[in-house]
């Protein structure tokens, strides 16, 4: 009868197990230091405190009381007063581009009508697309308009406000969470999936020793790069597909802007998570390594993108990590047109930084695949 127990096989395998350690330490330091960075950034990324929401607002009025409403907001570190609009469609081109999350409309003969002691309408315009946000903007500018009501004249405190916030929600009226989440879920699967396969394919390849020989056909590197790069562009796109016609018929999400154009900007976003995959596979020599790699991109974009937290709330270093992950400006480019209806007008900014980033992702793809095959 054999032992339950073999001290030397456990001491052979401890030691086989060890000796392969040592001799890849590529993936110990991954899986040391992955699992430390990714708590940094949940740390120092995540606040579920809603502040300094970027803010735009168009003053017909310029009269003191006009002024007195601006600095409360200023002073409240609630909302950022980031923008002066020169007309009511500048501001609302800049809540619908996705540029603020709040536009304040301050009508003429404002100051005039609350030194009469009439109450004034005070238009604020919130972006209902992110819930949590929303309401926070709601009950922040509520309350800014009765303290003000209150300095203004404490003998009508049991009276209606002076200064009357009239907040007006717009794209998500009802406050839906699944109108602000199911977009930008979109974009991450998408990143996880393309970026998983391409990062594991040419790994594979060189595991199984069928990449040295690859290189030395009149393929060269450059061949193995697009012709990887093809197959997987259109399963990613048949994917693109499928999530967005269960994101509008099964979780009834309305895309509110033109479809072909969030399709032509969805292609350029899955060549740079793909360019984002091969690069991964470039640089990881076993499958270990990509998957470790891969795991890493998860946790930066899921958190520094504004999927989940307002990234205006975030320290300023994790908001320019954020700049540099290609999720930021997908997510954006996703919400302005499902949510908001956002055009190419609006949206080109993003649009300008994400296919930035896809040329700088291929390029060092290209780099790292031509460094290989000499």
């Amino acid at each position: 009868m054999r032992r339950s127990w073999d001290t030397r096989g456990f001491v052979a395998v401890l030691y086989k197990e060890f000796f392969h350690v040592v001799r890849d330490p590529m993936t110990l330091v991954l899986a040391i230091m992955v699992p430390t960075l990714q708590l940094l950034i949940f740390g120092w990324a995540i606040n579920t405190k809603v502040e300094h929401i970027a803010t735009a607002y168009y003053d017909e009025d310029h009269g003191s009381v006009a002024v007195r409403v601006l600095d409360a907001l200023r002073a409240s570190n609630q909302f950022d007063l980031d923008y002066r609009a020169l007309s009511r469609d500048d501001l609302r081109r800049q809540i619908v581009g996705g540029r603020v999350r709040v536009a304040i409309d301050i009508p003429p003969n404002f100051t005039a009508d609350v030194r009469l002691r009439r109450p004034t309408d005070l238009q604020v315009l919130i972006d209902g697309s992110d819930s949590v946000v929303a309401q926070q903007a709601f009950a922040a500018a509520s309350s800014i308009g009765q303290a003000l009501s209150r300095q203004l004249d404490p003998s009508l405190s049991a009276l209606p406000n002076i200064v009357d916030v009239r907040p007006r929600m717009l794209f998500n009226p009802s406050l839906r969470s699944a109108n602000f989440l199911v977009p930008g879920l979109i974009g991450v699967i998408l990143q996880l999936v393309t970026v998983f396969l391409t990062s594991m394919s040419i790994v594979g390849e060189r595991e199984k020793g069928t990449l040295e020989q690859i290189l030395v056909t009149p393929i060269g590197p450059a061949g193995l790069m697009f012709g990887k790069l093809v197959p997987y562009t259109v399963i990613a796109s048949v994917d693109f597909v499928a999530v967005l016609a269960a994101m509008r018929f099964i979780f009834q999400v309305p895309i509110a802007g033109n479809l072909w154009l969030l399709m032509l900007l969805a292609l350029g976003f899955l060549f740079c998570a793909l360019a984002l995959g091969l690069l991964i596979s470039s640089a990881a020599q076993t499958q270990m390594q990509a998957m470790l790699m891969t795991f890493a991109t998860i946790g930066p974009s899921i958190l520094l993108s504004g999927f989940f937290f307002e990234r205006d709330a975030m320290p300023l270093v994790m908001q320019w990590v954020g700049y540099a992950i290609p999720l930021t400006y997908f997510l954006q480019i996703l919400r302005g047109i499902v949510l908001r209806g956002a055009g190419m007008d609006t949206l080109w900014p993003a649009t300008a930084a994400m296919l930035g980033l896809m040329a700088i992702l291929v390029g060092l793809a290209a780099a790292r695949f031509a460094r290989t095959a000499s």
